[in-house]
């Protein structure tokens, strides 16, 4: 895929595809998703980028952008995003996530929970400590701009 850093392996035969984008507050707070904590969901109980399922036919960038809208209530266009990184998805078999970078802020007023235990914008110490998707910490670990 153009533009995104393979984070380790790469399944051969990708079967599934997710999309998230990694957004931030002014102060360089990342803004993150506590997933619901039922057993029946990938990650459950686990804070987590915005983001879900690529539809059969769907473009990886208008799935992350629709997921944004669908669970935050912010609408964002397609210059707005780019790619940063994929890495395969330890809750599902051939799968692959792949994360986009907004390019504009969101005010901590901005986001209208519509999937999800909740929200917040978390700072480095936060990330380390938190339980996060592997995938998603190591990418926020890795960038210098992170809220201490």
């Amino acid at each position: 895929m153009s533009g995104f850093r393979d984070m380790g392996a790469i399944p051969e035969r990708i079967e599934w595809r997710g999309a998230a984008v990694m957004a931030f507050d002014a102060t360089g707070r990342a803004l993150m998703q506590l997933r619901d904590d039922i057993p029946q969901i990938a990650a459950p109980g686990k804070w987590s980028f915005f983001g879900g399922a690529v539809d059969p036919g769907e473009a990886l960038d208008t799935a992350a952008r629709r997921e944004f809208l669908e669970e935050t209530g912010i609408d964002i266009a397609q210059d707005e995003i780019s790619p940063v990184a994929r890495f395969a998805s330890v809750f599902r078999n051939n799968g692959v996530i792949h994360v986009y970078r907004l390019h504009r802020t969101v005010a901590p007023h901005e986001p209208r929970l519509g999937e999800g235990a909740g929200f917040a914008f978390l700072t480095r110490r936060q990330v380390e400590s938190f339980a996060l998707i592997e995938g998603f910490r190591e990418i926020l670990l890795g960038l210098d701009h992170l809220a201490p």
